[in-house]
């Protein structure tokens, strides 16, 4: 049997990051970027259109990013693909989803998050707090990188893939990481929607107790908004003002993170560089968003087509990292992921449990 420290070692080894160097020129570039461009975004608009297929949703909702990525992985599986589409595809991995982060700020207003109330609040904060932390403790203890540790910790506490691919343009994790955060939330989150509404009967839930549980501990908003409305309509609702109050500390979480140093993984275990690293522009651009989204109110059509641009964008940059991704590094991980994400799992669900017991009920 292999050793903990030589498959960690192997996995930290392995190079998962298939960008080139970008060409100086502006005109050059642009033509090398064009056919991988396209491939990115034709992909998405299937991945869309799979993620919005009512068989598929009535049984198992997933996220046009989920699914994004799913398929870029079987492409780049599947299919030999030309070396003249790399740039285009890295180009698309690194500013359309900076530009889709920033405007996923346009999804979001204050007033929802603070219209759980202060006890509503703090289980939210707590929750996704404590959450973080334990999975960068126990990562450490599963002798993971930080980096994987944090974006699973971010991913099950704040709001699944959309978190981890933002998190992950502050700590620069390697693309197994983010491809492996990914599948173990969407896994566990969509075992948690189906789960919630039976164990609420087991425990005989009140309504409002359950909102706030299924809200403020399962990952993904979509996943989270079905377990409520899987309950009652007023559950549903109830439950999406609790996700998006999680929602809204995505960009808290990445600026906390930028100003006290980016984790790195060395020598098959985490440790933190202690390097400062400046906040990035597009954090600050999608704070901003929010700030200006609870200021004002778009035209109803202007949001619609706003927020359509932005799944857009985030679904080709998902589909851009999946056909950069290698499953080999991410085969090498082993059984240490899925114990991580199942162990933080346990916690936010007992700790919301617990809290919207305490709060609510």
């Amino acid at each position: 049997m292999t050793e903990p420290t030589t498959t960690t070692k192997t996995a930290a080894r392995a190079s998962t990051d298939a960008c080139p160097a970008e060409s100086t020129g502006a005109g050059e570039r642009m033509l090398r970027i064009l056919p991988g461009l396209v491939l990115c975004l034709g992909v998405a608009a299937m991945a869309y259109g799979v993620a919005a297929w009512p068989a598929l949703h009535a049984v198992m909702p997933l996220s046009a990013l989920t699914v994004g990525i799913l398929l870029g992985v079987a492409i780049r599986l599947l299919v030999a693909l030309p070396e003249r589409l790399e740039p285009g595809i890295c180009w698309t991995l690194h500013h359309l989803l900076r530009a889709g982060i920033i405007l996923l700020g346009f999804r979001l207003v204050l007033q929802d998050m603070l219209s759980v109330g202060a006890g509503g609040l703090a289980l939210v904060v707590v929750g996704v707090a404590s959450t973080i932390t334990a999975a960068l403790m126990l990562g450490r203890a599963l002798r993971l990188p930080d980096t994987l540790s944090l974006l699973v910790g971010c991913g099950t506490g704040i709001c699944g893939a959309s978190a981890v691919v933002a998190v992950n343009g502050v700590i620069r994790a390697r693309q197994a990481d983010v491809s492996c955060a990914i599948a173990m939330v969407t896994v566990f989150g969509t075992i948690a929607m189906f789960a919630y509404p039976a164990i609420a009967g087991v425990l005989s839930l009140s309504e409002p107790v359950y909102a706030a549980w299924a809200g403020s501990s399962i990952h993904e908003v979509a996943q989270a908004v079905a377990a409520g409305f899987a309950v009652s309509d007023q559950a549903g609702v109830d439950a999406s003002l609790y996700k998006l109050s999680r929602v809204a500390l995505l960009a808290p979480v990445c600026g906390v993170l930028a100003v006290w140093g980016r984790p790195r993984s060395r020598r098959g275990r985490g440790d933190a560089s202690g390097k400062r690293v400046p906040l990035p522009l597009f954090v600050l651009g999608f704070a901003a968003v929010v700030g200006l989204n609870s200021v004002i109110d778009l035209p109803v059509d202007v949001h619609r087509v706003v927020t359509g641009v932005d799944a857009a964008l985030l679904s080709a940059a998902m589909v851009a990292m999946g056909l950069t991704t290698r499953l080999a590094a991410v085969r090498r991980m082993g059984w240490r992921p899925l114990a991580l994400s199942a162990l933080v799992t346990a916690w936010i669900s007992g700790l919301s449990l617990a809290g919207a017991a305490l709060i609510v009920g």
